[in-house]
């Protein structure tokens, strides 16, 4: 950790609209962004000034309103990750092909694949993006021709990782126990050696990983560290509150976590409903790299068991 590295509280409330894309402004491609971690000076960042910089990973909020869609295909030199909380989305890409996704879907999309989604249903989207890396301004690529697209570095799919499909693991440490009861699971991980709770259904990378952590009302999780990677958490339904120095403060929804590497941490959910916790951690964690206070680290294989190192 960084001399005196300290935990980031950025309110979704201090953050302005961006509409600073291609089309943003224009009816039928009309959209904003916001973003909670950036890069610095000179690479993207939607909401300079209010942001975490960072130099690993970007983290921000789209939201694309009823009948509206980006604007063409456009691709990036990083992977961007789409996680919808709220509506439904029809994406494509450069071959013809289309995907739909809705709540608690993540898209997957690899570095240099042209790609854009359209709202396809009956209420605005709401959905975080993540980038595996810090973007330089002016990079993405915008096609704008047949030949464009067929141009485009990438060529490997655009991968779906749905909710329902993952396993939910619940041998974290204490996590069965009562004033600590709690589920997880990771959209993407870690390869082998690790974190990964859904391995062989995640996507795979050293990069970035992310996942959901369901807290239930009345129930809080045990004071841990992330000892090799910040962990940035977006809370996306419920609220909780966190101990910042200076007494719990309440962080509600779209409301934004960042913890640098080495900060022990812990959220409670002192709601009536459970606290859905997005999170993202800036590469791939290490199986044991999780340190709990007065616990040996335990992790999920992927099939609902666990070990411990």
């Amino acid at each position: 950790m960084k001399p005196g590295a300290k935990t980031s509280l950025v309110r979704f409330s201090d953050l302005e609209p961006s509409w600073h894309v291609p089309g943003a402004k224009v009816p039928g491609t009309m959209r904003w962004l916001i973003s909670w971690v950036g890069g610095p000076a000179g690479y993207i960042n939607s909401s300079p000034g209010k942001a975490v910089e960072n130099e690993d990973i970007g983290v921000g909020f789209m939201y694309l309103p009823v009948g509206q869609r980006q604007q063409g295909l456009h691709y990036h030199e990083v992977t961007e990750i789409y996680i919808i909380i709220k509506g439904f989305l029809e994406g494509y890409d450069g071959t013809g092909k289309s995907h739909r996704a809705g709540p608690m879907d993540l898209i997957n999309i690899p570095a240099g694949v042209p790609h854009g989604v359209r709202n396809c249903g009956s209420e605005d989207v709401e959905m975080v993006w993540l980038h595996d890396g810090v973007e330089k301004k002016g990079v993405t690529v915008y096609c704008t021709t047949e030949e464009d697209i067929r141009n485009a570095p990438g060529k490997e799919p655009i991968t779906i990782v749905s909710l329902k499909d993952l396993e939910p693991c619940w041998s974290l440490p204490r996590a069965k126990e009562p004033e600590f009861l709690r589920w997880s699971v990771n959209w993407i991980g870690g390869p082998s050696g690790y974190q990964n709770l859904n391995r062989g259904l995640a996507v795979e990378s050293e990069k970035i990983t992310a996942g959901l952590t369901v807290l239930m009302p009345g129930h809080k999780q045990p004071p841990y560290a992330q000892e090799q990677v910040s962990e940035t958490c977006i809370i996306a339904g419920g609220k909780a509150v966190v101990n910042l120095g200076q007494g719990n403060t309440e962080v509600g929804y779209l409301d934004c976590l960042y913890f640098p590497p080495g900060l022990t941490h812990s959220l409670r959910n002192h709601g009536t409903e459970p606290a859905y916790i997005l999170w993202a951690h800036s590469k791939a964690n290490p199986i044991g790299a999780t340190v709990y206070q007065g616990e040996t680290n335990t992790h999920c294989n992927g099939n609902g068991s666990s070990s411990a190192d």
